[in-house]
């Protein structure tokens, strides 16, 4: 917990990070939390991965139009 919380300060003053946030539906929320947790993983490191893996995927879709 304590590295937790060490990272998220340091990634707070990180100028190579940013903040990002919205809204979505509570249940999608709290599987989000469920599958971190599950995964050990905070989750600003699962919200990364997400993030990631959707800009691949729509990359991929755009490129597939084109």
């Amino acid at each position: 917990m304590l590295k937790q919380l060490t990272d998220m300060v340091s990634k707070r003053a990180d100028p190579n990070y940013q903040q990002i946030s919205g809204y979505i539906p509570k249940e999608i929320g709290t599987e989000f939390k469920i599958a971190c947790t599950r995964m050990g993983v905070n989750h600003s490191e699962g919200l990364e991965q997400a993030v990631t893996l959707w800009l691949a995927q729509n990359t991929q879709q755009s490129a597939n139009k084109k």
